[in-house]
């Protein structure tokens, strides 16, 4: 069955086409046949031979490069397992030196693959100098990768090539500048091993690489590298070199790491120059930072002066931070002014920091937040409803209200009063005939609605006027009252008539007299 198989792939890789294949790789029938022929036949000088036909002579046209470093790789990997360490290394170098015919045989030059095998091979079984000759030659043909770079350096560390260690650095970085990804990785190594080789021997030269690393670094990277930085300056340099590295990070790092760079400051200039030394880089942070950090900067400043006994100075960075903390966000920041007031001032200052606190609160009544800003540690504010409001005014006034009083809708009548009255509604109506029957004459119409009046309004005007019930009494008594004699005039109840002068008419009565 062995046989069968491999003269089969035999005739495939006669057969196959490398640019029509579509089910896989062509380089996929050259290595199961030599493994067929190395493990079951046990022909090593036979799948030795394959291989050379393959790689060598070019027999197969294969279309990718990868196929073929396959190959390649597969030729270099036999040599190693029978122990011919020599061939195999030959194999290697000659693989990645380019000198070749095909276009795919070309490209084995930059095929990572056989790369990272010749550097194994380099530093296993190679001199010193035959592996800075591969490293450099991946290096000028810009087929390596960052970690190449950091290999590169390691073996030259390791054989105490120190300086030709950083120099495999600086090639690196000319490759991988910022901001890749590898640069990074880089630089952090690269200042990491000079220190850690020269220490503060060389401090000019480690100022160099500092400053060229944090001229080149994005904001968003540049932390760590300060912190290095400052950490030197510290230990090897001058502090106050050290606290202008802290004043240029916090001023170079992004928003986001500002709040903790500002900290850092603070806490190295208390440490080296005294408490009264972090006033400015206080205020400069108040400036610089959004409102949320800038209001815990704020309750810190004021924790310092409070501990200098300083209880005005911290007052005054209590009110100037207060316009930054929204107590419906910022509880903490309000409480912590509580606690001052009631420790340190009096009743006069007290009352003023519930009034800025009022006034805080109406400036961010229009700020609206939603659920995710808000955050689950912020208190749920609650709308106020009419009532509450009341009771809370009256509290804060000192002032009783009964509650029995409800306030109206303007224009309505409540039902509760709609009912009580109807209940005395035939009184009402009984007191207006008798009434009408004493009076009686032209001044009836005026003691009937006087009565009408007083005997609504006889609990003493508290009350509201119905509109509805004394238009259904005035239908009522209309119909109830006895109609007058009616006569040629127009009778007007509770008005008296008089006649019309004939002056007034001219001479319009007069013409119509006579003509009558």
């Amino acid at each position: 069955e062995a046989d069968m198989a491999a003269s089969a792939l035999e005739e495939s890789l006669k057969a196959v086409d490398a640019r029509k294949c579509v089910n896989g790789s062509p380089s996929t029938l050259v290595l199961t046949l030599v493994d067929i022929l190395e493990h079951k036949q046990k022909d090593v000088a036979e799948a030795r031979n394959v291989l050379e036909r393959i790689c060598s002579k070019d027999e197969y046209d294969f279309a990718d490069s990868e196929d073929l470093a396959q190959c390649h790789a597969a030729w270099v990997e036999l040599e190693l397992r029978q122990e011919n360490w020599d061939m195999a290394l030959n194999l290697a170098r000659r693989a990645t030196s380019g000198k070749k015919v095909s276009k795919a045989a070309r490209g084995l030059s930059r095929s990572l693959r056989l790369w990272n095998l010749l550097f194994d091979l380099e530093e296993s079984l190679g001199t010193v100098q035959t592996t800075k000759d591969a490293y450099d030659r991946a290096l000028e043909l810009k087929v390596a990768t960052p970690s190449h770079a950091l290999n590169y350096a390691s073996f030259l560390k390791d054989k105490k090539y120190f300086e030709e260690s950083f120099a495999a650095y600086e090639r690196g970085l000319g490759l991988f500048p910022f901001p890749h990804a590898g640069g990074i990785l880089l630089w952090k190594n690269y200042l990491t091993e000079f220190l850690e080789r020269y220490a503060g021997s060389k401090t000019p030269r480690a100022r160099e690489l500092f400053d060229r690393c944090l001229g080149e670094c994005p904001p968003e990277e540049s932390p760590e590298f300060y912190l290095l930085y400052g950490d030197y300056e510290e230990t090897h340099g001058l502090t106050k070199r050290a606290l202008r590295v802290y004043e240029r990070m916090c001023a170079s790092v992004p928003p986001s790491e500002k709040y903790a760079a500002y900290r850092l400051y603070i806490a190295k200039a208390i440490q080296y120059l005294g408490v009264t030394s972090a006033r400015p880089i206080y205020e400069s942070a108040i400036s610089s930072l959004e409102d949320g950090p800038a209001s815990r900067i704020c309750l810190e400043y004021a924790k310092m002066e409070t501990g200098l006994r300083e209880s005005d100075r911290a007052r005054t960075v209590l009110v100037y931070g207060a316009q930054l903390a929204d107590p419906r966000r910022d509880p903490d920041y309000w409480k912590a002014w509580h606690e001052f007031e009631v420790s340190h001032g009096n009743e006069e200052t007290f009352r003023e920091m519930l009034r800025v606190k009022r006034s805080v609160a109406a400036a961010f009544s229009t700020v609206n937040y939603n659920a995710a800003e808000m955050g689950g540690g912020v208190p749920k504010v609650d709308t106020l409803t009419e009532e509450a409001a009341l009771e809370m005014i009256a509290e804060r006034e000192g002032v009783e209200i009964d509650s029995r009083k409800k306030p109206l809708i303007g224009g309505f009548v409540s039902g509760k009063k709609r009912t009580a009255d109807a209940a005395d509604l035939g009184e009402v109506e009984r007191r207006a005939a008798r009434l009408r029957q004493v009076a009686g004459g032209d001044g009836g119409g005026a003691a009937e609605s006087s009565a009408a009046a007083a005997a609504v309004g006889g609990d003493g005007g508290d009350d509201e006027i119905d509109i509805d019930d004394i238009d259904g009494n005035e239908d009522e008594e209309e119909e109830q009252a006895p109609s007058p004699p009616m006569t040629n005039a127009k009778s007007v109840r509770g008005v008296s008539e008089k006649a019309i002068p004939t002056a007034v008419f001219g001479g319009i009565t007069a013409s119509g007299d006579g003509e009558s």
